[in-house]
Order: structure tokens, then sequence, then C-alpha cells
């Protein structure tokens, strides 16, 4: 007897975070969180399991850089919610913002993707780096947590959010949720579809 494979589901659309909250709060309990590192983020062009098994390629514009909310739209309807994993990091905390600033400032110098929040700065892990905020009076705590560096003052990262396609990503998302209404033990996907968006 042969084993029938779950179809390979292809993405291309991204409904970035704050686009995201206008979808139903029921359609995105049933979408399935995908968490992956910074570094997955960055991607175009990869592949990833979903956590109800099923297979899938993204392909989504060049320069894409994903943040921990932006909601992914499969060829089907399917919604996949992205998440920032937790990670190997460099957490600098100090009270002494003028420390702190000086960091930054070194650190953008160097274009390294710095993430700052109030009363601290992560980055991924690299001696060299350790060293110099060592030597600007700061100590570096390597812990693992989720990392969400800035993206840049202009927008950088091209986020494309498909705005021009939301209704009609937004429509599909719907029926997928009505058809699979009676199965919540899978992200809500369709097994029977057409392909138009």
């Amino acid at each position: 007897m042969t084993k029938l494979t779950a179809p390979v589901l292809r993405v291309e659309k991204i409904v970035n975070a704050g686009r995201g909250r206008q979808i139903a709060r029921a359609v995105l309990q049933r979408a399935c969180e995908l968490p992956l590192a910074f570094e997955m983020r960055t991607k175009s062009r990869f592949a990833a399991t979903l956590s109800d098994g099923r297979l899938v390629n993204f392909f989504l514009p060049r320069g894409t850089v994903l943040a921990d909310g932006d909601i992914l739209v499969a060829e089907d309807g399917s919604m996949i919610r992205v998440s920032a994993a937790s990670q190997a990091v460099m957490t600098i905390k100090s009270t002494d913002t003028h420390l702190l600033t000086r960091a930054a400032y070194h650190l953008g110098n160097r274009h390294i993707p710095v993430q700052v929040g109030k009363g601290f700065l992560r980055l991924e892990p690299d001696t060299v780096l350790e060293a110099m905020l060592t030597q600007l009076g700061l100590e570096a705590i390597h812990e693992l947590a989720p990392f969400e560096p800035e993206t840049g003052a202009y927008g950088g990262g091209h986020r494309h959010s498909h705005a021009e396609t939301f209704d009609a990503d937004y429509a599909l998302a719907q029926k997928v949720y009505q058809v699979h209404d009676h199965d919540h033990s899978k992200c809500a996907h369709d097994h029977d579809h057409d392909h138009d968006h």
C-alpha cells in the first residue's frame, strides 16, 4: 500500500504585523505559528515544516525581512503566523544611557543588526564585538531570547505587505476557516481549492 503524501504548500504573500491585526481573531487562532530565528527571517527562499506536518516552500520577495507577528498566506489560503524564535544572543543592559548610546554608535558603524530596547541592546554573539563592548565599560550577558533588530530608519528590508491583495487573501482565509471549522486540531488549510486569488 502506497503512503499518501501531503502536497507541499507554496507561500509568496506577506501581510505585515500591523495589517495582520485586521484579520479576524478566530482565523488567526487557527493559523500555524512558525518560529524563526533572525537569520531565517532574512531569507527569501527556504523550506520549513509546519506544526501540523505540512511542508512549505517560501518564495518571498528578495530583501524581505520577516518580523514577529507577520502573517504569511499560502496559495491555498492557509495562514502562517511568524514569531521570533529564541536564539543565542548577547544582551547589553545598563542604566547609563550615555554608555548604551556610545555602544549603539560603534555597533552602527559596523552595520551590525542591533535590537534596541529600553535600557538594553541585543545582538548576535561575536567575540570581537564583545571585547569592544567590554572596553566601553559594558558587560554582555549571553542568553537565549527572541532577536528583533532595527530594520533601519528608511524601513529597510524591503518588507512587501501585498496590501493590494489583502481583501482577496482575507476572503480566502475566511473560506478556509469555515470549511475546516469542525477540525480544531490542525492549522487552518483547505485541500480542495482553486488557485485564483
